[in-house]
C-alpha cells in the first residue's frame, strides 16, 4: 500500500492542533479549586546548577564492524583520524534557572545551561552545546515553552569528498572531515489532567550546517511529537512518547551544482520515532532519596532519494532501523548533590529495496552497536530574592 505522505502529514497536523485545543481549554488538575484560595507573596527563586560527569563510550564514531576492523589493521590510510576507536569522556556544564511571578501570579522561568564533552584521547570528538529557555505557567498545572539550542560545531567521520576523488583520485588526502553546526528552535504546551496524567505537544525546527567539504547535505528538519506522562502509583511513573520527523535536505553541492542539475547524494528523509519507559521512586537509602528510570526508543528512517541507487548507493530506497535504550540510577546524597549513574545502549540496523548487492554495502556502512556507562554529578544551589 502505497502513502501519500502529504496527507499523512496533513492528518498528523490537525491531530495536534485538535490537542493542542483540548490541552489550553480543558483545565488541569485543581486549577479550578485554587481560585478560592488566598494568594500569597511568593518570591523569586534563582537556581545554580554545576555539573561533573564522566563516562566512557566503547564505539566514538558509531564505526560498523567492517570499520572497526579496518581500523584495527591500519587499513584506508587518510579515512582514520582517531587514535583509539573508544575513548573516556569528561562532561562539564553550568545551569542556571530564574524563577519569578508576573502575569496573574503565574510563574515565569528562563534558563540557560552551557556544557563540553571533552574526549581523553580523541579532541577531534570534542564538542560545546548551549541552551536557553522561556517557560510561562497560564493555569497551576499548565504551560508552555520556548528555547533554542545550538551546537557550534560536531565532527562525523572523515569521508570521501566526491571533488576531491575527480582530481586526486582514491588517495588519502581525498578523506575530508564531515561535521556539523546545528540550531533548534523548540516549543511545547502541557498540562495535567484527571490524576496524575500529563499531556506534552512539541515541536522543533532543526536547521545543519555542514562544513565546506558536504553542504549538500545541509537540512531543515520538522519535528511533531506528543508525549504522555501517567503516574500509576506514587512511586512509579510511565512515560509514552510519539515523533515524527521530516528532513528536507538541499541534495546538491551549491559550490558547483542547482538542483536541476545534480546527480549528488538526496538524505531527504521521513522518521517516525516510538518511546516508552518508566520511572520508579525506591525505597529511601539511608535517608536518602533514589530513583531508577528505564526508557527505550526504537525508530524507522525512510529515505526518499530521488535518485536511482546506481546514482545515490548510500540513500535510495534506505531504511534504518534504530533502537536505543537508556537506564539511569539517581541518588540525593545530600540536599544540593546528585549522582547519576547510566547507561546507554544504541544499535542499527540498515536495510534498502535496492538490489541485493546494495543491500550488503548499505549494511557494512551502517550498522553498528554501541555502550556508553556514565557517572554525573549535580550541585544544586538555590537563592530566594
Amino acid at each position: 500500500m502505497k502513502i501519500n505522505m502529504k496527507n499523512s502529514r496533513h492528518l498528523l497536523q490537525s491531530c495536534l492542533v485538535l490537542l493542542l485545543l483540548f490541552i489550553v481549554a480543558i483545565p488541569g488538575e485543581n486549577a479550578l479549586a485554587q481560585k478560592s484560595k488566598k494568594s500569597k507573596k511568593r518570591k523569586s527563586t534563582l537556581e545554580i546548577k554545576p555539573k561533573f560527569g564522566v563516562s566512557y563510550d566503547d564505539n566514538i564514531l558509531k564505526y560498523s564492524e567492517k570499520y572497526l576492523d579496518r581500523f584495527i589493521h591500519r587499513q584506508d590510510s587518510g579515512r582514520f583520524h582517531i587514535d583509539t576507536y573508544d575513548d573516556a569522556i569528561f562532561y562539564t556544564g553550568l545551569y542556571a534557572g530564574l524563577s519569578f511571578y508576573v502575569f496573574k501570579k503565574r510563574k515565569t522561568k528562563i534558563s540557560g545551561e552551557i556544557s563540553r564533552r571533552n574526549y581523553t584521547v580523541n579532541g577531534i570528538k570534542s564538542w560545546n552545546y548551549m541552551t536557553f529557555g522561556l517557560q510561562q505557567y497560564f493555569l497551576k498545572k499548565a504551560s508552555f515553552k520556548l528555547f533554542y539550542s545550538y551546537i557550534p560545531d560536531f565532527y562525523v567521520r572523515h569521508f570521501r569528498d566526491d571533488q576531491w576523488i575527480a582530481i586526486y583520485g582514491y588517495s588519502p588526502v581525498s578523506f575530508q572531515p564531515y561535521s556539523f553546526a546545528k540550531n533548534t528552535y523548540g516549543a511545547y504546551v502541557q498540562n495535567t489532567f484527571f490524576k496524575g496524567t500529563r499531556v506534552r505537544l512539541l515541536l522543533y525546527y532543526m536547521q545543519y550546517y555542514h562544513n565546506k567539504h558536504y553542504t549538500e547535505y545541509d537540512s531543515k528538519n520538522w519535528l511533531y511529537g506528543i508525549e504522555l506522562y501517567q503516574r500509576l502509583h506514587k512511586k512509579v511513573r510511565l512515560f509514552a512518547s510519539y515523533q515524527y520527523i521530516t528532513s528536507d535536505a538541499k541534495g546538491y553541492d551549491a559550490s558547483y551544482q542547482t538542483p536541476e542539475t545534480t546527480n549528488g547524494p538526496d538524505a531527504t528523509y521521513k522518521e517516525d520515532r516510538f518511546y516508552l519507559g518508566f520511572l520508579w521512586k525506591l525505597p529511601r537509602i539511608a535517608k536518602m532519596n533514589n530513583s531508577i528510570e528505564a526508557k527505550g526508543l526504537y525508530f524507522v528512517r525512510y529515505y526518499y532519494s530521488r535518485h536511482p541507487w546506481q546514482l545515490d548507493r548510500l540513500h535510495a530506497g534506505r531504511v534504518d532501523n534504530n533502537l536505543r535504550i537508556y537506564v539511569n540510577y539517581r541518588i540525593r546524597v545530600i540536599k544540593s548533590l546528585d549522582i547519576r549513574a547510566y547507561y546507554v545502549w544504541m544499535g542499527r540496523n540498515s536495510t534498502t529495496s535496492a538490489p541485493e548487492i546494495n543491500k550488503i554495502y548499505i549494511s557494512n556502512e551502517k550498522d553498528y552497536h554501541q555502550n556508553v556507562f556514565g557517572l554525573e554529578f549535580t550541585y544544586t544551589f538555590r537563592f530566594k530574592i
